[in-house]
C-alpha cells in the first residue's frame, strides 16, 4: 500500500528552492514520483509556494524565468491538491479551541480527513494535531531517510522567517 501524508508547505518549497538542504526534499519528491509515496496538501500551499518564488526573485536574485518554470514545474508535480472549503469549518474549530491559526489548522483537519499522517516540524500545530489524535511525522529523517537533518533545519528556519 502507498503511503500517504499531508506536508507543510516549507517542505514542498525546499523541493523548489535549490539550497544545502534539498537533496533531502528532492528524496521525498522523487518517492511521490514514482508511486511510493503521496502528498498531499491544501490548495492554498500552491500561492504560499507561488509566494515564496516571488520573493526569491524580488529580493534574492532568483531569475524571473526560473521562477517561472518552477511555478510550472509545481503545478505539474503530482501533489494531491485538495480544496479548502471542505475542511474549513474544522480548522475554524481546531483554531478557535486551540488559539492556532487557520491555515495551521487546515493541514490538521486535512490529516484527520485522510486518516494519514501530517508531515510538520512546527511545534503548535504537532500539540494540536497530537491532541486530536493525528499520526505526526516531526522527524522527517522517518520519511525521508538518512541524511535529511539538514533539511529539518532549513524548514525550522523557514517557518521561523515566514511566520
Amino acid at each position: 500500500m502507498t503511503a500517504r501524508y499531508v506536508v507543510d508547505t516549507s517542505v514542498v518549497v525546499q523541493n523548489l528552492v535549490t539550497d544545502v538542504h534539498t537533496p533531502a526534499a528532492e528524496s521525498l519528491f522523487a518517492q511521490a514520483s514514482d508511486g511510493s509515496v503521496e502528498l498531499w496538501v491544501p490548495e492554498f500551499c500552491l500561492l504560499e509556494c507561488a509566494n515564496v518564488l516571488w520573493k526569491a526573485a524580488r529580493f534574492r536574485g532568483l531569475p524571473s524565468e526560473r521562477a517561472a518554470q518552477l511555478l510550472i514545474d509545481l503545478v505539474a508535480f503530482p501533489l494531491y491538491v485538495t480544496p479548502v472549503s471542505k475542511l474549513l469549518p474544522r480548522a475554524l474549530a481546531l483554531s478557535l479551541a486551540h488559539d492556532l491559526a487557520v491555515y495551521d489548522c487546515i493541514f490538521i483537519a486535512m490529516a484527520e480527513r485522510l486518516a494519514c499522517p501530517l508531515i510538520t516540524v512546527d511545534e503548535r500545530q504537532s500539540q494540536v494535531a497530537a491532541a486530536g489524535g493525528i499520526q505526526l511525522k516531526t522527524s522527517l529523517s522517518s520519511c525521508l531517510g538518512p541524511d535529511s537533518s539538514l533539511l529539518l533545519a532549513y524548514v525550522l528556519y523557514l517557518l521561523a522567517i515566514h511566520r
